[in-house]
């Protein structure tokens, strides 16, 4: 098989691979590295079509790229109430994704008393429930965020950008157990620390 033919082939798999992704921007970063790698297809065995229609599509991908990095978004978090049938519901909807990041997640009322949803242009976003360990730590139980809203921006917004939410309720310190490696990469990207005590194994985020 020719090169040519082999570059064509992984064009055409990375295209595909992008239509499968929730988020737009991932969506759009894929499909930037798809179309231009078919666009260099089509120059380099003369289908002068497929490279220009191609290369357009990638130069359409650029722009909404740019878009998308330089627009101001809004993003709100908002008190759940107690007992709220309304966070219920969703944690039901979204139960088997949870699962898949959260596998030991069980949801308590009583016991999750930090209980915020996160609004990203007025959309329901996400939602982050903790329960204290002691008067400082707080312990993050939950921090799921919907396929479509799932990039660092949400977490960015909480942890980074909302310390004061944390410390205002007393906690100077946060922590979240390890689930998978995708919340692990997440963890570590949002500012947690990887710590080790004994066997067991977390991440800390100390809010200073």
């Amino acid at each position: 098989m020719a090169w040519q033919e082999i570059l064509g082939y992984v064009a055409s798999v990375v295209v595909a691979v992008s239509l499968m992704m929730n988020s737009i921007v991932k969506l759009r970063w894929i499909n930037l590295i798809g179309s231009s790698l078919f666009s260099a297809y089509g120059f380099i065995i003369g289908a002068i079509p497929v490279g220009v229609l191609n290369g357009f599509i990638a130069l359409i991908n650029v722009y909404y790229l740019i878009k998308m990095y330089r627009t101001t978004e809004y993003f709100k978090i908002l008190p759940v109430s107690e007992f709220n049938e309304y966070l219920n519901e969703y944690l039901q909807f979204y139960k088997a994704d949870i699962k898949r990041f959260f596998p030991d997640f069980e949801y308590d009322a009583q016991k999750h008393t930090f209980s915020y949803y996160i609004l990203r242009n007025m959309a329901l976003a996400g939602v982050v429930l903790g329960k204290k360990k002691d008067e400082q730590t707080l312990i993050i139980e939950l921090d799921f965020v919907k396929p479509e809203f799932r990039d660092l921006k949400p977490g960015m917004f909480l942890f980074q950008q909302n310390k004061q939410l944390f410390k205002e309720k007393g906690f100077t310190r946060l922590i979240s157990k390890h689930n998978s490696k995708a919340h692990e990469n997440y963890l570590k990207k949002v500012g947690f620390k990887e710590k080790v005590e004994g066997a067991e194994k977390y991440f800390e985020l100390v809010l200073d």
